[in-house]
């Protein structure tokens, strides 16, 4: 009996390692996210000390869905997330946008929280007729912003760009018929429509085929100790997606005012 007392024991130490690894993989994981200082509505903003926006509330509902996880947040400026990222100090950024550079230090949750549209703007102050050719209408001022960049087509057509501050100010001129036309992201147009009192004036319209489309990601820090929850993030914002909640937060994050 004692030649077999080794391998008993062999085997309650393997089962007893089996139960701590499950133990710990069911055990609460913080996750703390870096958000950019600047506000992005409907996107993301501050409000009283708390993260609020259409992405916070996918990255909640899917942190809810793994069921394990707890998301905390730091704002900081821009740059900032990048630099402790790439050191491992935060252990993911949002949102942002997938490139080569970024993925040395960087795993992207593959699947996009949500997608970025770009298209020009008009409103009915001007007759503007856009059926996707840029040579079209690049007789036409455009409303920028200072140190965007909006793709090699646009700047081919040699627009003449009114560099603006922010997106705010780019609505409001429009909504004055101050500028024939603007280039913004389409989902956070409502916002500042609504915040400007609407359509009085001008009615806005949304020219289509959109310019371009990039997804905004949550990107896990390579050097973090969370960098492998990209993978589970991903699986469960996959079928958040394809669920009604996904939706509804969508429904409540951005409304159908424009044409």
């Amino acid at each position: 009996m004692i030649i077999f007392r080794p391998l008993v024991f062999i085997l309650v130490l393997l089962g007893s390692a089996t139960a701590v690894a499950q133990q710990l993989s069911n055990a609460p994981v913080t996750i703390t996210i870096a958000k950019p200082e600047q506000a992005y509505p409907p996107y993301h903003w501050l409000e009283d000390g708390e993260v609020k926006g259409l992405v916070p509330d996918i990255i909640a509902a899917t942190s809810k869905a793994i069921g394990n996880v707890k998301v905390e947040y730091k704002v900081m400026p821009w740059k900032r997330m990048f630099e402790l990222a790439k050191s491992g100090t935060i252990d993911a950024i949002m949102p942002i946008n997938l490139n080569a550079e970024r993925q040395y230090y960087l795993n992207f949750v593959s699947e996009p929280l949500i997608m970025e549209r770009m298209n020009f703007v008009t409103t009915n102050a001007f007759d503007v007729d856009f059926s996707g050719n840029l040579n079209d209408i690049s007789q036409f001022d455009v409303a920028g912003i200072a140190g965007y960049y909006y793709g090699e087509a646009y700047q081919a057509a040699k627009f003449n760009t009114i560099e603006l501050p922010n997106e705010e100010t780019q609505v409001k001129m429009l909504l004055a018929g101050r500028f024939p036309l603007a280039l913004l992201d389409i989902n956070i147009l409502p916002f500042y429509i609504n915040k400007l009192g609407g359509e009085k004036e001008h009615q806005v319209k949304v020219l289509e085929p959109h310019l371009y489309e990039a997804a905004l990601h949550l990107a896990f820090a390579k050097n973090g100790k969370h960098a492998l929850q990209a993978e589970t993030f991903s699986q469960a914002l996959v079928k958040l997606k394809s669920s009604e909640q996904y939706q509804d937060i969508l429904s409540t994050h951005l409304t159908t005012a424009v044409d």
